[in-house]
């Protein structure tokens, strides 16, 4: 067969993903339900690069590979009466904004972002930074700070830790509180500030992934009180204004972050510039799965481009490092995570191989798909305990994180990073103690 022939086949496969999504929809009743956005967010994610990048080779069976995963993640759906949970689900609705946008919330919310602010500027300072000097010359000053993190230069240590925290939590809370306000002049006056600290850590850091995680948190924090109001539509289409009007904003946000990247400061011809920007848009966009699709060529014994290093079997520590890390695990990461980029004809170069090369690693390649089928089980049983119980917060904490981890596993896994076990904990502490806070009202609603 030849390089098209192949590229059809694994828009074919992509395709198959959406058919999931939809099939699993129609099962259960709606789109809010991790095995199906499972599904829907890998086809986004496999059908726009196969699509804008289609003169770039793969091999269909990295995407039929990750079909099967996200198959297997289905699957462990089966054992679960849903019909009967989301009809128990809709008695619930009246509480939501009670809960939900109350008076400690609210507090929450105003403290988690002001911290935000000042932990991230500590944090910079800690690392050398002047501020001054950050801010009048942005560009040159958030490269070197990106290009410092991605040498592993900098230290975090618990003040590092608390920025990340405080500004990953601002973006749930402000979901929270969004979604209850009755006019939309408040709902995007609520996401700008509760937005606020991670547009400051990606523009002055030049952290890209900040403004992404953040934005998965807000959705998922959405999605969570679109289940709590018994309003089980996935996107309407006042959502769909909503999300280009957000894209506009970010996208220049964006591109002074990609400018500021190392070497990428400076530019002063405009068709260099232009090119430079499409380079980096599709090495940070477009090229994972294409690295991905290389590295299982390798694995499988296949012709591949790149020869990777032969780490197979590490029990967890790809996907779960920091875990490993705090228990003592030695074993050494360059920066960038791994020793090999791909690099592909002047087209894009990324060392970001999407989460299923660091489960292949772990678990080796059957033992990821039995692996999904497993982390299925266990996110599908809180899912469920989430619907049919009023006050599950730890479930509540689950599932913003696996909205989370669904989202980012384009790139990796979530859960190499420490931040995202605390940000859960601290979720699940916030509603717990929101709930006894406002114990009056709830009881005159029941």
């Amino acid at each position: 067969m030849s390089g098209i022939e192949f590229k059809l086949i694994a828009i074919l496969i992509s395709i198959f993903m959406l058919l999931q999504a939809y099939i699993i929809r129609v099962a259960v009743g709606t789109y809010i339900f991790p095995a199906s956005l499972l599904s829907l967010a890998w086809f986004i994610f496999t059908i726009i690069p196969l699509v804008v990048l289609y003169d770039v080779p793969i091999n269909p069976i990295a995407i039929l590979y990750i079909f099967g995963c996200c198959t297997a993640f289905s699957l462990s759906a089966l054992p679960f009466r849903w019909r009967h949970a989301f009809a128990i689900n809709s008695n619930k609705l009246i509480i939501s904004q009670y809960l939900f946008d109350s008076k400690f919330i609210n507090y929450c919310l105003y403290v988690t972002i002001i911290m935000a602010f000042i932990f991230s500027s500590l944090s910079m300072i800690t690392n050398g930074v002047n501020l001054s000097s950050m801010f009048s010359n942005l560009l040159e000053a958030s490269g070197e700070y990106a290009a410092r993190r991605g040498h592993e230069q900098l230290e975090y240590g618990a003040i590092g830790t608390a920025s990340i925290c405080f500004t990953y939590m601002a973006p749930i809370l402000g979901g929270f509180v969004s979604y209850a306000k009755k006019t939309p002049a408040k709902r995007i006056l609520y996401l700008s500030i509760s937005m606020a600290p991670a547009l400051y850590f990606m523009v002055t850091q030049s952290a890209k992934l900040a403004i992404l995680t953040a934005i998965a948190l807000f959705l998922a924090s959405t999605l969570l009180m679109k289940i709590y109001s018994g309003k089980l539509n996935l996107v309407k289409t006042s959502d769909i204004y909503k999300i280009i009007l957000l894209l506009l904003i970010l996208f220049p946000l964006l591109l002074i972050s990609f400018l500021s990247r190392e070497g990428y400061s400076g530019v002063g011809d405009s068709k260099e510039t232009l090119r430079l920007l499409i380079y980096a848009i599709s090495s940070y966009i477009f090229g994972q799965i294409y690295a991905f699709s290389d590295f299982l060529s390798f694995y499988l014994g296949m012709e591949s481009i790149e020869v990777y290093k032969n780490d197979f079997y590490s029990l967890g520590y790809y996907s779960f490092k920091s875990i490993f890390d705090y228990f003592g695990g030695t074993k050494f990461f360059p920066p960038g995570y791994y020793h090999e980029s791909f690099y592909y004809s002047d087209v894009f170069e990324t060392n970001i191989f999407t989460l299923f090369r660091a489960l292949i690693y772990d678990f080796g390649g059957a033992g990821a798909i039995m692996f999904m089928f497993v982390l299925g089980l266990f996110v599908h049983a809180l899912f469920y305990r989430l619907l049919v119980r009023r006050y599950s917060w730890m479930a509540c904490a689950v599932f913003i994180v696996t909205l989370v981890f669904i989202q980012m596993s384009y790139l990796s896994s979530i859960f190499v990073a420490r931040y995202m076990y605390l940000i859960g904990v601290a979720l699940f502490l916030i509603l717990f103690i929101n709930q006894r806070v406002t114990k009056s009202y709830v009881r005159q609603i029941q």
